[in-house]
């Protein structure tokens, strides 16, 4: 029993206020917000980098294919569709669209079909994009289709230049002067490409020709 003269202590009903409720609540939605925002930045960061990275490893299989074409040049003419003319080994600088044109040797066989290794192999810029086709056999006629590839795209321009013998750059190929029974085996010592992509900016390889 309590002593007469003195109130008896308050007793707090359990559980929480109001107030206690929406301060916890008003603290979890800025943590979840702050939480949401880091996280969402983080994805964004995650996707730049593997979008960069895809285009990295684009770019440079495209450079690799292009090196290897061009190292392995080897002084094989072709004749035309009707088979009445010699197409040089390697034909450059003829056109806006059609950038070279070559015979090249290395063409793998993984299948073990009955076929050349060696390849026929033409690159055209058509609006930003690098297309490199190939024929299935080396001396094609009318009835026979390339295979186009997409190599690059965001390309904005291309250079290609060829260092003959004695040490000249040149944009076209064969050089200018040569003898007419040279051209059709005639091959540069090296091979100068510098592509312009609209994202990477300028890229040049070097390239020495096998033999």
């Amino acid at each position: 029993m309590n002593r007469p003269g003195k109130v008896a202590p308050r007793i707090r009903p359990a559980g929480f206020t109001l107030i206690e409720i929406l301060v916890a609540m008003l603290i979890l939605a800025i943590m979840s917000g702050l939480a949401y925002g880091t996280y969402r930045e983080a994805r964004i960061s995650a996707e730049r980098t593997e979008t960069a990275l895809k285009r990295t490893r684009q770019i440079e299989f495209g450079m690799r294919i292009m090196v290897q074409d061009f190292s392995q040049i080897v002084p094989r003419p072709i004749r035309d569709p009707l088979g009445q003319t010699r197409i040089p080994c390697l034909i450059g600088g003829t056109g806006d669209t059609d950038l070279v044109e070559m015979t090249r040797d290395g063409w793998s066989n993984t299948a073990g079909e009955q076929r050349s290794t060696l390849q026929r192999v033409s690159y055209q810029l058509v609006g930003t994009v690098l297309k490199r086709s190939y024929f299935t056999v080396l001396d094609p006629t009318s009835n026979d289709k390339p295979i186009v590839q997409n190599l690059l795209h965001g390309v904005t321009g291309v250079q290609i230049r060829y260092l003959d013998m004695n040490q000249n750059w040149s944009v076209q190929w064969p050089p200018a002067g040569l003898p007419q029974s040279e051209q059709w085996t005639y091959r540069p010592a090296a091979v100068e490409i510098i592509i312009k992509f609209k994202d990477w900016g300028r890229i040049r390889r070097l390239v020495e020709v096998a033999g």
